[in-house]
């Protein structure tokens, strides 16, 4: 048996595997001698799930598992290998030998197929249950006839889905190809090449490459690692290069390559490769290269392995004194203060209007944190950012000499305080030497750094990053201090203290439970302020109160605002431990009982033979992805209706589903057709994401609009609205049309949505729109939410007498909603 495990992608718009909406990061697979395939999930690191791996009549598993495509990066694509022996092909999967476990205790999804509200978040988690129950899977698809009947064809797999709403596990049946087409549909490489400065820069670099080696009276060999759609090769071939060679392991992209070098006539120009850089052979290219061109680049520039892919080119693929295009990577930080960045990283107090404090635990206060980046638009982040430092250089990557990338590298840089202050948050970017004359510099940098007058270029594929420290370091003007910097061969990491030679890791639990952004939402003052009005105006010393939400303080806050009992169901075992460790804590658990049951199991003992007055969810939950899907709350409270007590108050009594048109200045680039890119055809490379798009992906899709500047094109409006008073189980299928007219004389490339809450009493919140001062300015969104947004591959024009209509569709028994916009 051979193995390789799967590639870790760095950038947040990159995925390994989405099931239904919700994103599940780092996933590394294992074959063991056992049969058995351990699935581990990264960010939730105390979870294991085991699965034995047999076959069903009439069912073909590919044992060719795919990992996640790193977008262009053809030194990044792996699969995991099975040898014969295992007899794969003719294995059955059956009821009898497939189970789940997880470490922390075993859980029962013997129904996750079809009646229960289970999920990957554990919300059929039962910690101190013994047992592990079956999967029915042979139920499954005699309940499933149609998906059934469809599994004659070998070219069919099962795609797993689970329903935020209904917190059910679908299983949908797809081509056997449907992740290498959803990888494409969702790829960067169209937000590459809408990024002029870029392809300018890469071309014009290349140009002067070529007129070097030629000077110099040598050959021009080329070698293009990871060509994409070839753009890099063909200005290769184009500046005069005598041969190029261009490898691309992603075999859809090797394909599309194929196609744009024909249609561009370079097809017996350019020798394409269908290999990893590290697998093609001397032989592939007939002589060493001279000219190594590359674009191997994430946020943290050596994410996706520059470092192992240039080392290797080099070793057994370039002369020695080639020339590389980019030629060195120079890396900068910049030491800054701000209380967001405190809030994304640390849980913080929450002081209550009767005096009470919700304390957080020492260890939580001196882990080290979530070990990743965190990258965003920073310029978005200006405003929010004092500068304790000015910009220092603490790495140089040289790409143009053998030996010259050490696999790990540390230093210690001493800077000077511009003021008085703490340094709570480390900017971080690069920039690229493009020549080797020094003469063409690509830059990443934020607009701070940026002269005025030059203008700067957009791009989502390349951001710039945070990085937190161990701890906060309080600092005075003119004063040094230290930064001491590190990376490996796939990560850097920075601190005020001096660690280990290897990345921080989460030790309290806390930052693998909790996103950066739901810590921000959590310790969010005016958002505590807002859930204390509300929790005020309903709690007595009599009430009995049910908290439905993942990781929420919500049942804190009520215990110290005085009510009687407070119970707390939370979908998230990660969640409910880190809250069960607050409670204790702050000595609350007396009056929390933090449930550890499936909602629909809940009995009267589990309440203690109390029923419940107020129900009240912020609502937020780990699995959604888009902002309705937090509705899980609604389908939740439906299954504790008979603990209810007549008097009962729900809250929030609604949600909203709000929509607006907008023009974005450039978000709409990352889904907009390329057409020509420096004067080459890329039309083939169109056709490709479009058809993909089309067969693979939503219409809509979560993204933090606060990074993305828009202006309104319309006003917000209501297209959907659900009472929470109402049995999702007696409602039809609901159909709703809207029209939005538009504001303004303005191309339309998008449309926003989001959800409102309305808890009585003239409070509502918002997770989009932050206010109504919205008209003819930037539109201002909630930090700590994403939104939904529908961006159109192609902009119109719109005017005041221009309307959008849209449709909504919605299926309680499913809790699916179909937008046509």
């Amino acid at each position: 048996m051979s193995l390789m495990l799967l590639n870790k992608t760095r950038s947040r718009s990159r995925t390994l595997f989405k099931f239904g909406r919700s994103r599940l990061s780092y996933l590394h697979f294992i074959l063991i001698p056992n049969k058995q395939l351990v699935f581990s999930q990264k960010q939730s690191l105390s979870t294991l799930i085991y699965f034995k791996i047999f076959f069903l009549s009439k069912l073909q598993i590919n044992t060719k598992t795919r990992s996640s495509i790193n977008h262009s990066r053809c030194h990044s694509y792996s699969k995991i290998k099975m040898s014969h022996d295992l007899d794969l092909p003719t294995t059955t999967l059956t009821s009898d030998n497939l189970n789940i476990q997880k470490n922390c205790g075993n859980i029962n999804i013997s129904r996750a197929f079809n009646t229960t509200n289970n999920n990957v978040n554990n919300r059929s988690s039962n910690n101190s249950s013994s047992s592990v129950s079956l999967l029915n899977f042979d139920e499954f698809l005699i309940k499933n006839k149609r998906i059934a009947e469809e599994l004659d064809s070998p070219k069919l797999t099962f795609v797993s889905r689970v329903n935020p709403l209904t917190g059910k596990m679908d299983w949908v049946v797809q081509d056997e190809h449907y992740d290498y087409v959803q990888e494409i549909a969702r790829s960067g490489y169209g937000d590459m090449l809408h990024d002029t400065d870029r392809n300018k820069k890469y071309y014009l670099a290349i140009k002067q490459a070529v007129k070097l080696l030629k000077d110099q009276g040598k050959k021009v060999k080329a070698l293009d690692i990871g060509t994409g759609t070839g753009l890099l090769s063909m200005m290769a071939a184009e500046a005069g290069a005598d041969t190029i060679s261009a490898c691309e392991a992603f075999p859809p992209m090797a394909a599309c390559a194929d196609a744009v070098l024909k249609i561009n006539g370079f097809k017996d120009k350019i020798k394409l490769i269908p290999k990893r850089s590290n697998e093609v052979l001397l032989d592939d290219i007939g002589d060493r290269a001279n000219l190594l061109i590359t674009e191997l680049f994430d946020t943290e520039l050596i994410g996706e392995g520059a470092i192992g892919a240039y080392s290797d080119a080099h070793d057994r693929l370039m002369e020695s004194d080639c020339v590389a295009v980019p030629s060195t990577g120079i890396m900068y930080v910049q030491a800054v203060q701000s209380p967001l960045l405190t809030n994304w990283n640390n849980l913080q107090s929450i002081s209550l209007p009767n005096g009470s404090v919700i304390s957080v635990p020492a260890h939580f206060a001196r882990c080290g944190g979530a070990p990743l980046l965190h990258d965003l638009q920073v310029d978005e982040l200006q405003e929010d950012l004092t500068f304790v430092s000015t910009p220092v250089e603490v790495f140089r990557f040289d790409f143009s000499h053998r030996n010259a990338l050490p696999k790990t590298e540390s230093k210690k840089l001493v800077t000077e305080a511009q003021l008085d202050g703490s340094v709570n948050g480390f900017v971080m970017w690069w920039e690229l030497v493009m020549d080797p004359q020094g003469e063409i510099i690509l830059s990443c940098a934020p607009c701070w750094n940026r002269k005025a007058d030059v203008p700067v270029p957009w791009r989502d594929h390349w951001m710039q990053a945070l990085y937190y420290p161990s701890v906060s370091k309080s600092v005075k003007k003119g004063e040094s201090f230290e930064i001491n910097c590190y990376h490996d061969e796939y990560s850097l990491w920075f601190d005020t203290a001096v660690t280990d030679s290897h990345p921080p890791s989460c030790t309290c639990g806390l930052h693998v439970a909790f996103s950066r952004s739901r810590l921000g939402q959590i310790n969010d003052s005016e958002r505590n302020v807002f859930y204390t009005k509300v929790l005020q105006t309903h709690i007595t010393s009599d009430t009995v109160c049910l908290v439905i939400s993942d990781g929420s303080m919500l049942p804190l806050m009520a215990a110290c605002l005085g009510a009687k009992k407070v119970f707390y169901l939370d979908s998230s075992w990660s969640c409910r431990k880190v809250i069960k460790e607050m409670v204790n804590f702050n000595q609350l658990g007396d009056k929390v009982c933090v449930l550890e049951k499936n909602v629909e199991d809940i009995t009267a003992e589990d309440l203690e033979q109390l029923k419940i007055d107020v129900v009240v969810a912020e609502p937020f939950f780990q699995s959604a992805s888009l902002p309705w899907e937090h509705l899980y709350f609604w389908y939740a409270l439906h299954h504790v209706q008979a603990h209810l007590s007549e008097s009962v108050v729900i809250l929030p009594k609604s949600m909203t589903i709000q929509a607006i048109a907008v023009h974005f200045e450039n978000l709409q680039k990352i889904r907009s057709p390329v057409g020509y890119c420096e004067g080459f055809n890329i039309t083939e490379f169109d056709k490709l994401i479009e058809k993909s798009s089309e067969s693979a992906d939503e219409d809509i899709e979560p993204q933090p609009l606060w990074e993305y500047p828009a202006m309104a094109v319309s006003s917000p409006k209501t297209i959907f609205s659900i009472q929470f008073s109402s049995n999702p189980c007696n409602m039809e299928t609901v159909l709703n049309n809207t029209d939005l007219q538009c504001c303004r004389d303005e191309t339309l490339n998008g449309i926003a949505l989001w959800t409102e809450y309305d808890f009585g009493e003239n409070l509502v919140t918002s997770t989009g729109l932050l206010n109504n001062d919205w008209e003819g300015k930037k539109i201002r969104w909630d930090k700590f939410s994403r939104q939904a947004v529908k961006l159109y591959r192609h902009e119109r024009a719109v005017n005041k007498d221009s309307s959008v209509h849209i449709q909504t569709e919605f299926n309680p028994a499913n809790g699916d909603f179909v937008f046509v916009l």
